[in-house]
């Protein structure tokens, strides 16, 4: 087995036999959602001149020693160039994305020309000064040559594979294209085709992309790593993954004063909290107020919003943002315990000087006796558990 690192861009222009999704994988499956966050986090790499981690991929076989020289969807004989391809056993989402994304680019490039841009990881990946030809992005990155002319440099699985291949090539759409493939790619040239998309800051954040990679010397060997990296062990919470994004940038001292100070007083509020769900709600709830276009759902989208609310939004420093959230907490845990109170949305927890949906609330004497006499009886009663 090996793991090596490397760009997505060498990932793919490497793959000279080209890679393979095999056909008991699930069809391309990703949404508009996934396609925003890859969106922009190639911007922000762009933007910030950083590597971004894009996740591990796991790849079997080489070669006809792996394939038989047979294409890995159908069995059928592969025509291209070489003796056959690498099965994709993990990351055929992010690869098949990949894909659409370049050849989004190229066909924004043909109609925009290819302007020139700065960047060391722009220079890194093209043969030229500049933003590479459109051609040039077929040929290294989406394309290898076949016996009758270039094929798919990836072959997808079921119906996915004719579409990609009709949007490759210029041929004719399937009768029943994929609605996956077709929307992705229509999200990602309307993005480009926006006034103010910056070509080469773009184009730069591509190269600054990197991967794991991890070749498996046998099909056991494989679904042994792939069971390991997506099965096992106990996922993360909402709040593991914001603690360790806010905190993981700093030194061991700052972190442990940081920790001390901000988070685990917050935390300490929900106390006792197995698999920390109020704290989880918590932050939930704080950025449905902050960040109001938040997509609250799993906490994979809830984390995606956080990272662009701090990262796009926010003007303050990390010691600010955990500062606001140990403030936000102490008025949520209020709300854990008297549902009715509403004093507590006043409080000033907001630590830039934006306005909240809740700041300006003022109180008001009740005017139904009844009403107030219920909700006072209420609150004595609340299960002090919460």
């Amino acid at each position: 087995m090996e793991v090596t690192q490397t760009t997505i861009l060498d990932l793919l222009s490497d793959s000279a036999n080209g890679l393979a999704i095999p056909s008991y994988q699930r069809v391309y499956s990703w949404t508009t959602r996934q396609c925003e966050e890859l969106w922009l986090d190639v911007l922000r790499a762009g933007r910030d001149s950083r590597p971004h981690f894009t996740g591990v991929m796991l790849f079997e076989g080489e070669g006809a020693d792996s394939f038989g020289g047979e294409d890995p969807r159908d069995g059928s004989p592969y025509s291209g160039v070489g003796s056959g391809r690498i099965d994709v056993i993990d990351g055929q989402q992010r690869l098949t994305t990949l894909t659409l994304l370049l050849l989004a680019f190229a066909r924004h490039l043909g109609k925009e020309g290819a302007p020139s841009v700065s960047g060391d990881a722009a220079r890194a990946v093209c043969t030229v000064d500049g933003l590479p030809h459109p051609e040039e992005i077929a040929k290294r990155f989406l394309l290898v040559p076949g016996a009758e002319g270039s094929e798919p440099r990836l072959l997808l699985s079921r119906e996915d594979d004719a579409t990609l291949r009709a949007e490759l090539l210029g041929g004719e759409l399937p009768l029943h294209p994929s609605q996956r493939v077709m929307g992705n790619l229509s999200y990602f040239e309307e993005r480009m085709a926006d006034p103010a998309f910056d070509a080469g800051r773009f184009w730069d954040g591509v190269g600054r992309l990197f991967v794991l990679v991890v070749h498996a010397d046998s099909a056991l060997d494989a679904q042994e790593v792939f069971e390991s990296v997506n099965s096992k062990g106990l996922p993360l919470s909402l709040a593991d993954m914001v603690r360790n994004y806010l905190l993981l940038g700093e030194d061991l001292d700052e972190q442990e004063r940081l920790y001390d100070e901000y988070w685990f007083e917050a935390e300490s509020l929900f106390y006792p909290d197995p698999a920390s769900l109020k704290l989880n709600s918590a932050i939930k709830a704080w950025l449905s107020i902050r960040f109001r276009q938040a997509r609250i759902g799993s906490p994979e989208q809830v984390y995606h919003s956080f990272k662009r609310y701090v990262e796009d939004e926010f003007k303050g420093t990390r010691e600010s943002v955990l500062k606001e959230l140990r403030s936000f907490c102490f008025m949520w845990r209020e709300q854990y315990r008297y549902h009715a109170v509403n004093k507590f949305y006043a409080r000033n927890w907001a630590e830039d000087g934006q306005h909240t949906r809740t700041g300006a609330y003022v109180r008001k004497a009740a005017s139904h006796e009844e009403y107030a006499t219920r909700i006072q009886r209420g609150v004595r009663e609340v299960d002090e558990r919460w």
